[in-house]
């Protein structure tokens, strides 16, 4: 027989409990505990730490990659790479009534609203800010304001929101509006 096969286990528990003995005496509870700490972190960083940040890596490469595909906020569809004189070209003054269209279609009752015209673009373009208070209910808001942002060269630039009674669903709506155009 091989001299590897003939070891005695009992033997070798005996001498590592012997060891364990010495190595307490000379390190103290302490020391053993400052000696189970750092052969516990690079187990814990191996199997724990590191596979974790592999899959937070992954993670963020497909946010990322979902992020780049999704459209940028605040471009409209019909905006992207608007000229100078393609933005000459529009009437700003249907705008202005398609903006009102939009509101009654979706439940929003107009009260009134001011006018205010501004010059743009060294004097080749107008904008026309609408300030609007209205009234009605907060998914018809929600729905016109979205189909006032998609139109091209239109901005809401402030909605000011507020309710009489909790027990109404009627809002108070202050909506301002600027369209850009020639004409404004």
């Amino acid at each position: 027989m091989n001299i590897r096969t003939r070891i005695d286990f009992g033997q070798l528990r005996e001498r590592a409990r012997w060891c364990a003995y010495a190595a307490g005496r000379r390190l103290g509870v302490s020391g053993i505990v400052a000696v189970a700490v750092v052969a516990a972190v690079p187990v814990a960083y191996a199997c724990y730490l590191n596979p974790e940040t592999e899959r937070l890596d992954a993670e963020r490469a497909a946010a990322r990659k979902a992020l780049a595909a999704m459209q940028k906020p605040g471009a409209a569809q019909n905006a992207h790479g608007m000229t100078l004189r393609d933005v000459q070209k529009l009437r700003v003054r249907e705008q202005a009534y398609s903006v009102f269209e939009l509101l009654e279609q979706n439940g929003i009752v107009r009260k009134h609203a001011t006018y205010r015209h501004e010059i743009e673009a060294k004097g080749k373009l107008r904008r026309l800010t609408i300030d609007i208070a209205a009234s009605g209910p907060y998914a018809g808001l929600r729905e016109a304001l979205r189909a006032i942002a998609d139109q091209p060269m239109a901005r809401v630039e402030s909605v000011a929101l507020e309710r009489d009674r909790i027990d109404t669903a009627q809002l108070e709506i202050n909506l301002r509006v600027s369209l850009l155009g020639p004409d404004a």
